[in-house]
């Protein structure tokens, strides 16, 4: 009679190892250390480095385009563990987006130019507040590699030229004089392809309308820039002196120059009645004494000459006299 075979499981030492309960219970409890421990772990304040894919927009004409491929950014980082392992998987495949145009964090530009050397370059420490915008506040940024970026300029010229504000229109109260406008920076530098650079002479502030001015107030403009010209400033601050002003006049006794001493003169009229402004301020510090009123007999033309009125008070400006001219009669002594 033929010998019955053993069952395979009895033969086969992993089939039969699988086959424990104990060894499963074993498996699992394993299993689930480890998950434990992993989410432990995940809880945690960690140090990881972060790899961040970036591209760029805006770019500059002035730069050579081989300088722009996407690139990596190694950022070190620290937070919750979960926090570092989310955003990892999370910036592999979202690239950050690097405006050339944009400004750093002092306010100027965030692609510095230097063109009497051929480049241009960035600081990726001034990349953070978008790199924290893109990550969140969870996480905070150390170290970034490489700690500069480098982009060739190809045939630059850099140039200083003043900020002219004309696009700028506002308002004024009846009686409010501008009395000094100050603009920072009064000029920039701009940096383009030389045969662009050579025709301009200033950069414009962009059109807008301010509205009723205000004092003691700054206002934040942007700069109007050609296409193809970066510049070292892209928004300027102006700010006004303003006063409240009243028209007064005040009647001036003509004096003449120039007379022939042979003869005696009548001049007719003998006063002229000049109008100003003055701040109010100061308008009780001014009188008839403050201005002068010549007649120059060399500049007659006939018997008329044209009276010259000044004011000899720097806040008392003029705004009209009458009359213009005066006649004159010559006697013999």
């Amino acid at each position: 009679m033929t010998e019955q075979q053993e069952p395979n499981t009895k033969r086969n030492p992993v089939v039969k190892l699988v086959n424990n309960r104990n060894f499963l219970v074993f498996l699992a409890f394993v299993v689930l250390s480890f998950f434990l421990w992993f989410l432990n772990y995940l809880n945690k304040n960690l140090n990881s480095d972060i790899t961040i894919k970036y591209k760029f927009k805006n770019i500059p004409k002035t730069i050579i385009e081989q300088n722009t491929l996407r690139g990596e950014l190694i950022v070190n980082a620290s937070g919750q563990g979960y926090n570092l392992l989310q955003e990892s998987l999370k910036t592999r495949n979202i690239p950050l987006n690097i405006d050339l145009e944009a400004k750093a964090q002092d306010g100027r530009p965030l692609l510095k130019f230097v063109s009497e050397k051929g480049y241009a370059y960035i600081l990726t420490n001034d990349l953070k507040p978008i790199i924290r915008k893109k990550i969140g506040d969870k996480i905070t940024l150390g170290d970034i590699k490489p700690d500069t970026m480098f982009f060739e300029l190809i045939n630059v010229k850099e140039k200083r030229v003043p900020v002219d504000i004309s696009n700028a229109k506002y308002e004024l109260t009846d009686g409010q004089v501008i009395t000094k406008t100050m603009i920072v920076p009064d000029s920039i530098t701009i940096i383009g392809k030389k045969s662009s650079i050579d025709s301009i002479e200033s950069i414009s502030v962009e059109h807008e309308d301010i509205g009723l001015l205000k004092t003691k107030k700054q206002y934040t403009l942007g700069l109007d820039l050609p296409e193809g010209i970066n510049a070292s400033q892209t928004i300027v601050s102006i700010s006004h002196e303003i006063e409240m002003f009243t028209k007064a006049s005040k009647r001036v006794n003509i004096k003449a120059v120039n007379f022939p001493p042979e003869y005696s003169y009548t001049l007719l009229p003998k006063y002229v009645n000049v109008s100003y402004i003055v701040p109010l301020t100061h308008y009780d510090k001014v009188n008839e004494y403050n201005f002068t009123a010549t007649v120059d007999y060399l500049s007659a033309k006939g018997n008329i000459i044209e009276i010259i009125v000044k004011s000899n008070d720097g806040k008392a400006r003029i705004l009209r006299k009458s009359p213009e001219t005066c006649t004159f009669i010559l006697e013999n002594k």
